[in-house]
């Protein structure tokens, strides 16, 4: 089975569509694994709390750099095998 990582920030209508498409099977053999959002306040999290989908908040500027912004997504992903 594919575990999906979805990278959002906003309202979420992308994200709903994909939850609707695995759902529906069209996506095949697949999970939504998790829902990272650099926005701690994008609706796209409450979405994913509705759907039992585990969420992280992570925001650049908590980071000193974009170097250690990107390990830290990237140990996001490898945390769920995206």
């Amino acid at each position: 089975m594919k575990n999906i990582s979805v990278l959002v920030s906003g309202g979420g209508t992308n994200f709903q569509a994909i939850i609707d498409n695995v759902e529906n099977g069209y996506i095949e053999n697949a999970r939504i694994a998790q829902v990272i959002s650099s926005n701690p306040n994008a609706y796209a999290l409450e979405r994913a709390k509705n759907n039992d989908i585990d969420t992280a908040v992570i925001r650049r500027k908590d980071y000193n750099s974009q170097s250690d912004y990107d390990n830290a997504l990237v140990a996001l992903l490898n945390s769920k095998n995206a």
